[in-house]
């Protein structure tokens, strides 16, 4: 019901709600994992297919040593983050667009400074944030940064075969 309110909130104010709410500091809880799309019957289908890859998700960030609990993201209300994903430590700056969801983010972190700007989503569910990215920028961000890439092959080919599949992490409010 809380996460049902939040959405109707945050649809009612353009992404303000979001906006106002992102700054602060979480703490990696799960992958997250969202579709995109008006088709009211593929939501469906997006739905079950949703707990399956999140399931997944989770075994493969554990293998790159990312568990609940041993990553937070600061945002700041000067468009500065800071996070620790499993054992990667970023800092950069950050932008987000209330109207789109689009948050973009660029690291000084030398492994990511190759990608420039990453651009995403970001969503209030109810206590939760979702960052999430196009699946195959993710994976590809992934493969580049981890010595488990050759395992992530078979997931790469399988999420490849979905539109509008944005996949990241979801993280609850430190308190």
């Amino acid at each position: 019901l809380k996460q049902t309110l939040t959405n109707a909130a945050d649809k009612a104010t353009d992404g303000k709600l979001t906006q106002y709410a992102l700054p602060g500091t979480w703490s990696y809880s799960s992958p997250g994992v969202r579709f995109e799309g008006d088709d009211a019957a593929a939501d469906l289908g997006a739905q079950l297919l949703s707990a399956a890859l999140s399931d997944q998700l989770g075994k493969i960030y554990a293998k790159v040593g990312l568990t609940p609990g041993t990553g937070s993201i600061t945002f700041d209300r000067e468009g500065k983050f800071t996070a620790a994903l499993g054992e990667k430590q970023l800092t950069g700056d950050y932008a987000y667009d209330a109207e789109t969801h689009v948050v973009s983010v660029s690291s000084t972190h030398e492994k990511f400074q190759k990608f420039g700007t990453v651009s995403g989503r970001a969503y209030i569910d109810g206590s939760a944030l979702q960052l999430l990215i196009p699946a195959t920028k993710l994976l590809e961000i992934v493969q580049s940064v981890s010595a488990q890439s050759e395992s992530l092959a078979g997931v790469s080919a399988l999420l490849a075969n979905y539109q509008n599949l944005y996949i990241g992490f979801s993280f609850t409010r430190k308190e």
